[in-house]
């Protein structure tokens, strides 16, 4: 529609333009070629020109777009794939990684090189879906990789998180609490794990000490409800009990997590 009324325009500006040419060999007045030549001008003018055409934005990637990648782990959410592997037989690889989120079908090419297991590795991510961690590891004892999916980037250094009986680790409010690494030799069993609790901040990578293990206590993180975090104390009454868990104290603590952002 808004071209033929553009050419509709243009078809009477030529015609009047003729008719002006026509008056000027036959009047007793004729116009000039420069009063002709004004008059085509402010006609022209008047005429609407199409607003210029802008390209479509290109569409985002595909995982069809990256068919040298291999696959390293999964959750209901997100699937996390290894770029161009130099050795697709070996389990452990290096390189730059994608993360796949199912329900968007949007795909993030992630800033950097990781070393990864190929074997299915744990997946997690928060409520929100802007943080994915990858549990990278054979053992309780387990390297945790952040990926902040809003910087396409690691979001803080890798940390140890315990996956042993009773370990675990929560998302809250761009913080992830999660029992550590620690051990001790009192403990009779694998590397003696004695696991704390601890909060990384994501954004900043500063971490607090919640609950602190040593030769008596240790620690397990169970949940959050609202701001509240629910976790589980063990103790013994002597370093000699650890060996029979009929001596093991358990007591359920709370910790208020709003205390982390003061």
């Amino acid at each position: 529609m808004k071209k033929s009324f553009i050419t509709l325009l243009s078809s009477l500006a030529l015609a009047f333009i003729l008719t002006a040419c026509a008056s000027a060999s036959t009047t007793a007045n004729p116009q000039t070629e420069d009063q002709v030549a004004t008059i085509v001008a402010g006609t022209l003018s008047a005429i609407p020109t199409e607003a210029p055409t802008t390209e479509a934005p290109p569409s985002s990637a595909s995982l069809e777009d990256f068919p040298n990648k291999v696959f390293i782990g999964e959750n209901e959410r997100f699937s996390v794939f290894l770029l161009d592997p130099t050795d697709p037989t070996s389990v452990e690889q290096t390189g730059s990684i994608i993360i796949y989120n199912k329900g968007t079908k949007t795909v993030y090419e992630i800033i950097g090189t990781f070393r990864l297991l190929t074997n299915s590795m744990p997946i997690f991510n928060d409520d929100l879906g802007e943080y994915v961690l990858l549990s990278v590891g054979t053992y309780t004892s387990r390297n945790a990789i952040v990926i902040s999916l809003a910087d396409k980037k690691q979001a803080v250094k890798d940390f140890c998180i315990s996956s042993g009986e009773g370990a675990s680790h929560v998302f809250w409010n761009g913080y992830v609490i999660y029992n550590n690494c620690d051990t001790f030799t009192n403990r009779p069993w694998g590397a003696g794990e004695a696991p704390s609790v601890v909060a990384v901040n994501l954004k900043t990578g500063a971490t607090t000490n919640i609950a602190k293990s040593d030769a008596l206590h240790q620690f397990n993180v169970k949940g959050v409800t609202d701001s509240t975090l629910k976790y589980l104390e063990i103790s013994v009454g002597a370093e000699a009990d650890w060996a029979n868990t009929n001596s093991h104290i358990r007591t359920e603590k709370t910790y208020d997590l709003s205390a982390l952002s003061q």
